[in-house]
């Protein structure tokens, strides 16, 4: 029954679907009846990769999404000086440094004319990487000498010297100068956050979350954790927790209340690992069969050694947990998908349901080794919306066709779920929706129809939750998580879906959203 007349609803659940007297019959005359007046109900909005708790941090800091210099970069820098005390960090976030008039990274000495007191440090959009001034390098200890961290690089010039560019592990080396906000502040700003998603239609969300320093690079180390049980009681959405950590054990132990509260209709949930494999496009650390084309002496490279990765993925294969990796070149997948094989050669599991986060450029042969191992492919279709004007640039013409290549996954029978990487993309799924359908004309043989684009952010995001009985489809005993749209998706022009707006969002039941 794709298209009902009407859904009745008992406390937070769905208890009848169906024409408009048959639910009439199973509610009572006296239930409340709601007209919605030609718009369009559709189950809740998921969010199947977010980082919320760097979400809600990153709020705190100045954003350079709109500035188009390394002039209006140092001017905001300057302003964000004065409203700090001696010797406090400045952070600031959303560099694209190919929307600035000269598209370079900016280095140490372009940030030292605009804050040569204070320390400084700014993070690329996708923040894999970031950059230090002069200032910021001598408190962290960090010179020509330096010996970077694994999975990360300390980028010098072609005369030897450190040009304050970090990327991927190394940009956790600022946490020894952070200073964090309190928690009224960090309280406020994440009732803000949540509240803001409830305003894209989002009922549910996928967390990623650190729960210590060789987790990952998310840059908040293990101060992650307390930040979620302080806001705990602010997080409006279902959370489903995707956990970075070194000791898969150490996720089992946080899998009880208040995290996990051990019933399959829990609020919050704990059941995923999380591992990344490699970096960005953007910060040229995606790892490559072949060099950047744009930058012919870089590949890219693994953040994390190959016979460590598949000991966590072993281990945490075996104590039940699913696994959530992050790969985005070429090479980092066909990597992670022998990894997978062998892990399933191994120790085969019926229904593991193990994902690959992003998954962005796929060969043929990974394709098809994805569909016979099972995996999930968990991908960021605003990253199209982001990168489509200078992909080709970097990537050159032959890889673009392989890359975010929706259509070929769904022909293969993937199961491809649907999320934003916020804060790197803003997480609206309207927007998501888009860009799989319209691809800003990027590869447009790999668009795929709205129908497939709604089950990606639905009933595929409540499949890579192992949650299909229970949300991701309008069905009686499912959870009454709804967003209801001004117009149906179904009968708009491809052109007018960016333009689709949340009018309500229910969670459980309640209305937390109303335009």
């Amino acid at each position: 029954m794709p298209i009902a007349e009407a859904v009745g609803i008992l406390g937070d659940k769905i208890v009848s679907v169906g024409s408009l007297n048959e639910v009439k019959g199973k509610m009572g005359e006296d239930c409340e009846f709601i007209n919605l007046n030609g718009t369009t109900l559709l189950p809740g909005f998921i969010d199947c990769h977010i980082h919320a708790i760097g979400s809600i941090f990153l709020t705190l800091f100045p954003s350079l999404k709109n500035v188009r210099s390394l002039e209006e970069i140092q001017e905001l820098l300057k302003k964000e000086s004065q409203l700090k005390e001696p010797g406090e960090l400045i952070i600031a976030f959303d560099l694209d440094e190919e929307k600035l008039e000269h598209p370079v990274i900016p280095t140490r000495w372009d940030l030292d004319k605009a804050c040569p007191d204070k320390p400084v440090f700014i993070f690329r959009h996708d923040i894999h990487i970031g950059i230090a001034n002069s200032n910021l390098l001598e408190l962290l200890n960090i010179n020509e000498e330096t010996i970077p961290p694994v999975g990360g690089e300390i980028r010098k010039n072609d005369r030897g010297e450190i040009t304050g560019v970090l990327t991927e592990n190394a940009t956790s080396l600022i946490l020894s100068v952070l200073k964090l906000p309190d928690a009224k502040t960090i309280k406020e700003n994440a009732n803000k956050f949540f509240l803001s998603l409830a305003e894209k239609g989002i009922t549910s969300i996928h967390g990623v979350l650190e729960l210590d320093r060789k987790g990952g690079v998310d840059n908040l180390g293990g101060i992650s954790l307390p930040i979620l049980k302080l806001i705990q009681e602010n997080v409006l959405q279902n959370y489903y927790g995707i956990y970075f950590s070194a000791n898969p054990k150490k996720i089992l132990k946080i899998k009880k209340p208040p995290l996990d509260e051990g019933d399959r209709f829990s609020k919050f949930k704990v059941g995923c690992i999380k591992a990344w494999l490699d970096g960005s496009f953007g910060a040229y650390t995606a790892f490559m069969f072949k060099p950047f084309t744009s930058q012919p002496d870089i590949s890219g490279y693994c953040v994390i050694e190959e016979d460590v990765l598949y000991e966590r993925m072993k281990e945490a294969h075996n104590i039940g947990l699913q696994i959530a990796i992050h790969a985005i070149g070429d090479k980092a997948n066909r990597l992670l998908v022998d990894l997978y094989k062998k892990l399933l050669d191994e120790h085969p599991k019926h229904n593991h349901r193990h994902r690959i986060e992003h998954a962005s450029m796929l060969t043929p042969d990974v394709i098809r080794d994805i569909k016979k191992l099972g995996l999930i492919t968990s991908c960021q279709p605003a990253f199209i919306l982001s990168e489509y004007d200078w992909l080709e640039k970097r990537l050159g013409k032959e890889r673009c066709k392989i890359t975010y290549p929706f259509k070929s996954l769904i022909d293969a029978g993937i199961v491809i779920a649907s999320g934003s990487d916020g804060p790197v993309e803003d997480p609206n799924p309207i927007l998501g929706l888009h860009a799989m359908v319209n691809r800003e004309g990027f590869i447009p043989e790999e668009s795929i129809s709205i129908e497939e684009a709604l089950k990606t952010y639905t009933i595929n995001g409540a499949y890579a939750a192992f949650e299909e009985d229970i949300k991701g489809s309008i069905e009686i005993g499912k959870l009454a998580d709804f967003t209801i749209l001004d117009r149906n998706p179904l009968k708009i022009s491809k052109d007018e879906i960016k333009d689709i707006r949340v009018k309500e969002t229910i969670i459980r039941g309640k209305t937390v959203y109303k335009m």
